[in-house]
């Protein structure tokens, strides 16, 4: 769309923003018949009883939590929250058409297997980060259901970060993402693993992104690793890759009603999620960078590294636009589209 061109990156000719379409050649002939059935007559059907379903869930998820509001004993009650909520992510999962995903930890080192699962040396400790590309709210529901982390908003111009909550998460990406954070809830990264590794509250999870993208491409990442105050060394680093094959409606969500682009994708018989974890020894350290590199090493740029080996893992491309761009997108999208805009409190 001419309209939008101002944010088609100049590279590689991507809009990152706008909802992905299908094929041409899955818009034609028997696809094209086949695709009305199913949006006009099966998919409604289908997503209704999702949405009660997924309704359904949603009372079960407050009461879970009030529950665990009862709880005295702190390690009790983290294990509660953390069992109740794996559990029920997956079964939102499973509701919205997502019965299987495919995921396996990879090595992008020719000549290496790859595994359904990672070894001991991969497992995932509270404290440690996972880093991984933004393209849908389905991205929250899945690490909520593998691992149970804490999610953070990023300030776009320090890079520190305040915790938010799960739903903050999943509703953040029809959100304009804050230039700034106010300066009393912006924390070092450090601080935030920190905290997490001490209370068992899981692993924290990292966009650098800081906003998402429809899947076609990567924006540009924030330099979460150039200041020494968001290094912990007992940390360790997992990077993860999220893309989302489709024929006739893509699970990326970028711009528009989430609220409409859930129901579009619960119209769909089944979804699908393709995510890629990097074998753990390939995977940047922060023992690596120039802050603990130990005497006679090379030190290690930790953003370039991790951009390097994200992109290899997503096979996508990186575009010039950041999350600065995505704001300015979103606000001329819905002023254009006069669907007005307000920003939710968090």
């Amino acid at each position: 769309m001419e309209k939008y061109s101002k944010w088609r990156d100049s590279g590689t000719g991507i809009q990152p923003f706008l909802q992905p379409v299908p094929a041409r050649t899955q818009q034609l002939g028997l696809w094209s018949a086949i695709n009305a059935v199913k949006s006009y007559i099966l998919g409604p059907l289908v997503a209704v009883v999702r949405f009660a379903a997924l309704g359904a869930t949603a009372v079960l998820a407050s009461a879970t939590t009030a529950i665990g509001a009862l709880l005295v004993v702190p390690s009790i009650r983290r294990g509660w929250t953390r069992c109740t909520q794996s559990v029920l992510a997956r079964l939102a999962l499973f509701i919205v058409g997502f019965y299987s995903i495919d995921a396996k930890t990879i090595s992008l080192q020719k000549g290496r297997r790859t595994s359904a699962k990672q070894g001991k040396n991969g497992a995932v400790k509270s404290g440690d980060i996972i880093i991984a590309n933004h393209a849908s709210y389905i991205d929250i529901l899945y690490l909520v259901a593998k691992y149970s982390p804490v999610f953070i908003e990023i300030d776009n111009a320090s890079t520190y970060a305040r915790p938010i909550s799960v739903w903050a998460a999943l509703t953040s990406a029809a959100r304009q993402t804050p230039a700034l954070l106010p300066a009393k809830e912006a924390r070092p990264l450090r601080e935030i693993t920190e905290t997490a590794r001490l209370n068992c509250l899981g692993p924290v999870v990292v966009f650098p992104e800081n906003a998402t993208s429809n899947g076609r491409a990567l924006l540009q990442f924030l330099p979460m690793f150039e200041d020494a105050a968001n290094l912990d060394e007992k940390s360790d680093l997992h990077i993860l890759a999220f893309k989302y094959p489709f024929q006739s409606f893509s699970p990326a969500y970028s711009v528009g009603s989430q609220l409409g682009h859930l129901f579009g994708v619960c119209c769909q018989v089944y979804n699908s999620l393709v995510v890629r974890i990097l074998e753990q020894d390939e995977t940047p350290s922060f023992r690596d960078s120039a802050v603990f590199c130990d005497a006679g090493n090379v030190p290690v740029d930790l953003d370039e590294a991790v951009k390097e080996k994200l992109l290899q893992l997503s096979r996508l491309r990186m575009t010039k636009l950041t999350a600065m761009d995505k704001r300015d997108f979103l606000a001329f999208y819905y002023k254009r589209t006069k669907k007005g805009y307000t920003q939710p409190s968090i």
